[in-house]
């Protein structure tokens, strides 16, 4: 399928970035910026086109937010690498992430559920990477606040998504031990 594709040519792309982030990090680097937004361009257009033209697939659910976390992990791990940000405001976020997809490989493999996006995570994640975009093009008096409101999200989200599961599977394990 066609958004499958553009899922895995995003994913091909993180090489692409860090090259062209290392040609001047941690100097500036508008033309890093235009393609981090190209990449996020591409997350956008593979999930309207399954939506609209009803190209969804399993490997579709599972593997955009699986490539979303790993774009992500690849882009703090860049700025860290670089010296943009030191390794405290990182470390949170790789474990949030590191947890969210061991998790959800237990919800996929075990109970076989697909975890739901939760709208806190649609805006942790749009606010942490106006916060990313903000430290590579070198605003970094803004970047700061807008990384640590999008990084605080982020947590606080990736809280919701636990608490929501537990949530679920006690609610199913009074009619799975009736049964």
């Amino acid at each position: 399928m066609i958004p499958n594709a553009i899922t895995i040519g995003r994913l091909c792309a993180l090489p692409v970035f860090l090259w062209l982030y290392s040609l001047r990090a941690p100097a500036p680097s508008w033309p890093t910026a235009l393609f981090v937004c190209a990449l996020a361009a591409t997350d956008v257009l593979d999930g309207w086109l399954a939506r609209r033209y009803r190209w969804q697939s399993q490997l579709g659910r599972v593997l955009d937010p699986v490539a979303d976390r790993i774009v992500y992990l690849f882009l703090v791990g860049a700025l860290l690498l670089f010296g943009v940000l030191p390794w405290w405001a990182v470390v949170p976020l790789i474990v949030r992430d590191g947890l969210m997809l061991a998790g959800a490989a237990l919800m996929l493999f075990r109970y076989h559920e697909r975890p739901s996006i939760l709208r806190s995570g649609r805006l942790a994640n749009l606010t942490l990477f106006c916060g990313i975009e903000l430290f590579i093009v070198g605003a970094r008096a803004v970047a700061w606040p807008v990384y640590a409101v999008g990084g605080t999200l982020y947590l606080v989200a990736g809280f919701g998504y636990v608490w929501r599961q537990f949530g679920r599977w006690r609610r199913a394990r009074p009619s799975s031990a009736a049964a």
